[in-house]
Parts: C-alpha cells; sequence; structure tokens
C-alpha cells in the first residue's frame, strides 16, 4: 500500500453518505429533476459518469502517453493554458457517453443528467477546489497525485484517500454548484421546446465538441512530442556524460602507466 495513503477503520462509504446527507439530497433531487421523464437512466448516467471519471483520472497518472499528457501538464504547470485544456477536457467527458447512448438509447442514458455531471464536476474542481480552496482535498491531490482522486466516496471506496486527510470530506460545497447547474439546465429544457432554439442550440454543442476535440488533440500530440524530444535529449546527454566520463577513467589510467 502507498505510504500515503490510510484509512481508518470507521471510514465507509456509509458514512460518507451519512456525513454528507444535505449534498446526496441535493444530488438526488438534481437529477430527478433535469432527467424527467427518464429519471432510471438518470441515476445510471450519474454513477456510471461518476465512477469513469474516477477512473480515467486514477490511470491517468500511471503513465504518461499521448493520451494523459494534457493532465500532466496540468499537474506540472500553473497558467492559462493548464487550467483551459483541463476545462475541456473535463466538460469532453459528457461526449464519451454518447456512443452508449446511440447504442443503448434513452432508457439507460440521459443526456440531461450527463450535462448536469459534466458541469458539476467541472465547476468542483476548477472553481471550488482551484479557485476558492474550499479544503485541502484536492490539493493534496496535487502533492501526491495517487491519492485523492475525487469524488471522496470513490477515495474511500477504493482506498485512495491521502494520509493528511482522513476524515470524511465534508462535501456541501457541492449544493450551490448543483442548485444552480440545475436551474440552468431547466432554462436550457425549456428553450429546447422551440424546435429554431433546439437547432441552434444542437449546432452550438457540435461546434463546441469539434472544437474541444481539435484544441485536445493537437496539443496532446506536441506537448507528448516535445516531452519525448527532452527524454531523448536527457538520454543522449547521460549516454555522453557517460562515455566522457569512461573516456576520462581510460586517460587517467593510461597517464598512471
Amino acid at each position: 500500500m502507498d505510504k500515503n495513503i490510510i484509512m481508518k477503520e470507521n471510514i465507509n462509504v456509509i458514512t460518507s453518505i451519512k456525513t454528507n446527507y444535505l449534498s446526496w439530497i441535493v444530488i438526488v433531487l438534481s437529477v430527478i429533476i433535469v432527467s424527467q421523464p427518464s429519471i432510471i437512466a438518470g441515476f445510471i448516467t450519474f454513477f456510471t459518469l461518476m465512477l469513469f471519471a474516477y477512473f480515467v483520472h486514477r490511470f491517468s497518472h500511471h503513465s504518461k502517453n499521448v493520451f494523459t499528457i494534457l493532465h500532466h501538464y496540468h499537474h506540472e504547470n500553473n497558467n492559462f493554458f493548464s487550467h483551459f485544456s483541463q476545462i475541456l477536457l473535463e466538460l469532453s467527458l459528457g461526449f464519451t457517453i454518447m456512443p452508449y447512448y446511440y447504442f443503448l438509447g434513452s432508457d439507460y442514458v440521459d443526456i440531461w443528467t450527463t450535462i448536469l455531471f459534466t458541469l458539476f464536476y467541472s465547476t468542483v474542481h476548477n472553481y471550488n477546489y482551484g479557485q476558492i480552496r474550499v479544503n485541502d482535498v484536492h490539493f493534496l491531490h496535487h502533492k501526491d497525485i495517487f491519492t485523492n482522486i475525487g469524488p471522496d466516496i470513490c477515495d474511500i471506496a477504493f482506498n485512495t484517500k491521502n494520509c493528511k486527510n482522513t476524515e470524511v470530506e465534508n462535501t456541501n460545497h457541492y449544493i450551490p454548484n448543483l442548485i444552480l447547474i440545475t436551474v440552468f439546465i431547466l432554462l436550457l429544457k425549456h428553450l429546447s421546446t422551440d424546435d429554431k432554439i433546439k437547432d441552434v442550440m444542437i449546432r452550438l454543442l457540435i461546434v463546441f465538441m469539434v472544437f474541444s476535440i481539435l484544441v485536445v488533440s493537437i496539443s496532446s500530440v506536441y506537448l507528448y512530442a516535445t516531452y519525448k524530444n527532452d527524454k531523448n535529449d536527457k538520454n543522449d546527454k547521460n549516454e555522453n556524460d557517460k562515455n566522457e566520463e569512461k573516456e576520462s577513467i581510460t586517460n587517467t589510467e593510461i597517464i598512471e602507466k
């Protein structure tokens, strides 16, 4: 077990839900409100995306490749592009469920709940944790990338809580995000009843999707190529240093003889 991971015996999923019953009530109500009349599909969608986000985030730290390089850049840099690209990545999370919607239909996948979770996840990460820093939970993740992956209930369930953060996180800071996002989605649902407005919304979504894919893809390829070049240069430098050291030792032996 990672030395930075520790779990108290009295901390489990049940204690997390009991501690954060208010935020869970708001989550449940938000899903019910935005997913009507497909409430079951709404809950399937929300919890599937929650687990998906946790595991994608968790395993993205295990290797640096062209698919994960952008998130590694976010951890290694604190600038506009680092945060902007991370937001695009998170907002693109909803696009990954589109194939399932195509094959499974609205009985299992709810588009409005997808928007709810995506905006919820991204705003909590970038505003609650990043801007106003409601607590040290995500800050500790940046200190040790294999802990506090988030959400906290997933870290409890899969034993990835940081040793400096052994209490259940108070997630009441989720509530304002959920309320505002729910109201926003209700507005979108109301506007979408007009076919012309719905057509504009779909077109805007497609434009954003294409823009996100292009920015994320081009940035990832560029950053990974730069990373590989730097790595090769470093290896070449180490190899040259070793050769120079061997040559120096050889010359010293010759002089001594």
